[in-house]
């Protein structure tokens, strides 16, 4: 019977799949829709299991005042690392290149070069398989420079690279040819980073958000960061309601989204503020960066509580960044190698978790550094350590 998923938003056919995980009765409601339309894969509905688990379990104790309810996940750090570990692919010498992952990062610009190489190269380094950058023509260079194991596209306009006079055809031309560019590539990645070193020019920024609505249209991957995180905030509708997102706002970048969410952080515990705004965004995952990260998609909460470093860097929020996306890569292989979604681990949405393990994964490279490195530290410091805390934490899958 044709139904609408309230955890896709979108019509489905109600099948022993959809039985099985969410259950028609606590899940779905009767929808009317041409049958052709009413399609689900099994990615997204494993996807969506531990959030259909959560919703089952609330429907019963939700009080009646809806936004005073918040739950915090009660799992321990000892157990999250042992749920991150388990989607950590086995390396094997029968592995294919792209099977640990593929990831991409938008961002780089003339001025900022050292953040989207920081954001990429962490990816290299936790374990993804292959790397990309798109930035901008000035920034290509410096960035292939910096190591020769990252695949670097020219590919978004500066406006500082043409006439200030540039008539409205040939500015749209120049869109659409950075945009098809672009889209080109943007299909074969498991998880796309947006932000990092994008800079504030119109120009990169109209690309970027008319790339950000093909990729939420085509239900691709994101972690938005920096930048990225600056356009989203005045544009809140390009992620609002999608659930395949995941934000990692800094205090000021979380600062602006709660402004703009109408969100008062004034008296409130900082597991009310982040269950508020992600509450509001409804649908992205929102990791609030700082002495712990709190990590919340409005309905359930969970900390990052590694020590990390005493030393805050230009450029950690970036190898953060670099960290969730690879473990967002490793998430979406695992969810199509399951049999039985009943049995993802932990029973936490799969976002949630991805995000658990790339925080983990930075604070402990971050508090190998500073032990080496004490005021010294810099993020490339960081990054040096990632191998070593990766054989720490997942060792027993190399």
């Amino acid at each position: 019977m044709p139904v609408t998923c309230k955890l896709l938003s979108r019509p489905v056919a109600l099948g022993q799949l959809c039985q099985r995980t969410c259950g028609y009765l606590t899940c779905a409601q009767q929808a009317q829709g041409p049958v052709a339309a009413l399609r689900i894969s099994r990615r997204e509905c494993l996807f969506a299991f531990p959030a259909a688990a959560t919703l089952k379990h609330n429907t019963a104790t939700r009080p009646t005042n809806p936004k005073a309810f918040s739950t915090m996940a009660t799992h321990s750090q000892e157990d999250m690392g042992k749920f991150s570990l388990e989607v950590v692919p086995q390396l094997s010498s029968e592995l294919s290149k792209g099977a640990s992952g593929k990831v991409a990062t938008i961002g780089g610009c003339r001025e900022y070069t050292g953040a989207p190489y920081f954001a990429s190269m962490t990816c290299l380094r936790v374990g993804a398989d292959l790397s990309h950058v798109f930035c901008t023509s000035g920034a290509a260079t410096v960035i292939k420079s910096y190591s020769p194991e990252l695949i670097v596209h020219p590919y978004l306009p500066d406006s500082t690279d043409y006439d200030d006079e540039l008539p409205e055809d040939k500015k749209q031309k120049i869109f659409d040819e950075s945009l098809g560019a672009i889209k080109h590539w943007l299909e074969r990645f498991d998880t796309i980073i947006i932000g990092p070193g994008l800079g504030r020019d119109e120009m990169v920024h109209h690309v970027v958000i008319e790339a950000i609505k093909w990729m939420r249209e085509n239900n691709k991957h994101m972690v938005l960061d920096a930048d990225g995180l600056y356009i989203v905030t005045k544009n809140l509708d390009l992620v609002k309601g999608y659930k395949n997102c995941i934000l990692t706002p800094n205090k000021n970048e979380f600062a602006r989204l709660a402004k703009q969410l109408d969100v008062d952080l004034e008296d409130k515990s900082r597991q009310d503020q982040v269950e508020q705004i992600a509450k509001k965004l409804n649908g992205p995952l929102l990791v609030q960066k700082g002495a712990k990260d709190g990590i919340s998609d409005g309905n359930q909460t969970i900390y990052c509580e590694g020590n990390g470093s005493k030393r805050r860097a230009g450029g950690q929020g970036d190898v953060m960044t670099g960290a969730i996306a690879t473990h967002l890569a490793w998430i979406l292989t695992y969810q199509d190698r399951v049999q039985d979604p009943s049995k993802f681990p932990g029973g936490l949405p799969p976002l949630m978790l991805a995000a658990w393990g790339g925080c983990h994964i930075a604070r402990v490279a971050a508090e190998l550094s500073f032990a080496a490195h004490k005021r010294s530290m810099v993020a490339g410091d960081v990054i040096d350590k990632l191998g070593e805390a990766i054989d720490k934490l997942y060792g027993s899958k190399t």
